[in-house]
């Protein structure tokens, strides 16, 4: 999926009030080197795009610029890590704010299937088969 068909999917998304930095290309290096995997660019381009758009809940951030001061990947990441039930395997990208989260599989990286998080009962399922899957059910997720 392109990066303009991403965006059309989005359009009827909340807007940021401010202009927002989407992640640098060193960025991205550092988040593939702490998870050693590479990203497709679906999920490149849906991050990029969060420093337009704002969804409920938290999608993570990348970017060291400004952002929306919603945490980085790697925080949460780090942060559920030191809990001791995470399993390290998955990279959290969006919090739906309530400890559950969607996530990426390191291991299945680029081409990793979206897996849901259940904080209460400590537990991962895969959601999709794919993140364009994902988001083309995004809407309705938060409809």
């Amino acid at each position: 999926m392109k990066k303009e068909e991403i965006d059309d999917l989005l359009k009827n998304m909340d807007k940021e009030v401010s202009q927002l930095d989407p992640p640098s290309p060193s960025n991205w290096k550092q988040l593939e080197l702490k998870f050693n995997c590479s990203f497709n660019e679906e999920f490149r381009y849906f991050i990029e795009l969060m420093a337009k758009y704002s969804l409920p809940g938290e999608v993570l951030n990348v970017s060291t610029g400004m952002t929306n001061r919603n945490d980085t990947i790697e925080i949460t990441y780090d942060y559920e890590m030191n809990l001791g039930r995470w399993n390290a395997d998955y990279i959290p990208f969006y919090s739906i704010g309530n400890g559950d989260y969607f996530c990426l599989n390191s291991r299945e990286c680029p081409h990793s299937p979206v897996f849901y998080f259940y904080h209460d009962e400590c537990r991962v399922e895969k959601y999709s088969n794919n993140f364009t899957e994902w988001l083309e059910g995004l809407s309705e997720f938060l409809g």
